[in-house]
């Protein structure tokens, strides 16, 4: 990591900084010496070169191993979705209040959960022991899950608006109609902002908000607007519109690869570090089977439409519509301050994906929203150790009233 440690777009925490930029000055100058490009050569320097590159192999083996492991181990997520009340092109809504472990019959509160655009819904039902959606189920509430799935012919041609339209607020409708009443909507990541836009646009529709792990706020270009803004650059909108153009020109849509590397650019040493202590875990332990449960989950990622990743590149993450004001859904402006159902946000100072700047000024912009913030990362609210402790069951304890 030596020849990045002074790029700007490497990751370093912030007490870290000086310093490891610093020692990779440090590095860079003894592996010059070992190597004789820089005069004069020292024994220091070749013995710190040797000494980072053995460490370096050392670490990279590990990783390696870390890797091995996962592909072999025997772990496959075996949950079977509940049954579909109703479906709308690829779009469809899973009953989670017919799941075995539901309580509360057709008559329990509906909760319309709406997860990103981005990754597949199931992170939100993802193991029997940590599953969301069969949390909120055994707690008499009735979950309906909007799965997008993958863009079929229909969805391929979908910007923001036209997934609002033709299917966030259909599904709404639906779920209302299957329970009788207005539901609360929650939002996990980008789905929260539909969330929010449901609530300030159909009160009719949501008697609360949840919100977990929700951008909104790009102008200080921190997490996933960061790495965004690395790849497809801040100051040549055009060339950026032209690049998703043609990924989904190319593939049809953009594929989950691409979107893969933004997430690892987030932290460009993560798979070697999570690897590497996977690689320590016992085979047969709880945490082995969750890591494989949630990096098969990661693996398989889904494309998502041209149009919508250009919104949200560029309208979202270059231009900040949301917060501006000046994004707009069924030809209508999105504005928080017109929420008026009771409203609560997780936003964690850990998240990566949605930093606390990012997530928590839609909250901030909701009348008498409240805000928590739990100890773990964007996905670990969803699926963490702690998660059921700091998010299930305060967001149990809303949804119930």
């Amino acid at each position: 990591m030596a020849p990045l440690a002074e790029d700007p777009r490497l990751p370093w925490a912030d007490g870290l900084r000086a310093d490891g930029r610093a020692a990779g000055r440090d590095l860079a100058r003894a592996a010059a010496e070992a190597s004789g490009a820089a005069e004069p050569q020292s024994l220091a320097g070749a013995l710190v070169s040797l000494a980072a590159g053995t460490e370096a192999i050392a670490r990279l083996r590990a990783m390696l191993d870390g890797i091995d492991r996962y592909q072999s181990h025997p772990y496959r997520r075996t949950l079977q979705d509940p049954p579909t009340v109703w479906s709308l092109g690829r779009a469809r809504l899973l009953d989670y209040g017919r799941a075995p472990e539901a309580i509360g019959g057709p008559g329990a509160p509906g909760v319309l959960v709406i997860p990103s655009l981005v990754n597949r819904a199931a992170i939100l039902d993802l193991h029997p022991r940590r599953s969301l959606m069969r949390a909120l189920a055994a707690r008499g509430l009735r979950p309906l899950l909007l799965d997008w799935g993958d863009p079929g012919a229909a969805e391929r041609r979908f910007d923001l608006d036209a997934y609002y339209v033709a299917r966030a607020l259909p599904a709404a409708r639906a779920a209302a109609a299957l329970t009788g009443a207005p539901v609360a909507a929650l939002g996990y990541c980008m789905g929260g902002a539909f969330a929010a836009a449901l609530a300030a646009q159909r009160p009719g529709l949501v008697s609360r908000l949840a919100l977990i792990g929700a951008p909104w706020e790009y102008r200080r270009f921190e997490g996933m607007a960061a790495a965004l803004a690395s790849l497809v650059g801040r100051d040549d909108p055009t060339l950026a519109e032209a690049r998703i153009r043609g990924l989904g020109e190319a593939f049809g849509s953009v594929p989950s690869d691409f979107l893969q590397l933004l997430f690892a650019a987030l932290d460009p040493t993560l798979a070697l570090r999570k690897f590497r202590r996977f690689a320590q875990l016992p085979p047969d332990s709880d945490r082995a089977e969750m890591f494989v449960a949630v990096e098969d989950w990661l693996n398989d990622g889904v494309a998502l439409a041209a149009p919508a990743a250009r919104d949200i590149a560029l309208d979202w993450y270059r231009d900040n519509r949301t917060s501006r004001g000046d994004w707009r859904l069924g030809g209508e402006a999105v504005w928080p301050a017109a929420v008026s159902a009771p409203t609560l946000a997780f936003c964690s100072p850990s998240d990566r994906i949605a930093p606390p700047a990012c997530a928590e000024p839609l909250p901030r912009a909701i009348p008498g929203a409240r805000i928590l913030r739990p100890r773990t990362g964007h996905v670990g609210m969803i699926v963490g150790s702690c998660a059921p402790r700091e998010v299930w069951g305060p967001l149990i304890d809303f949804l119930r009233g």
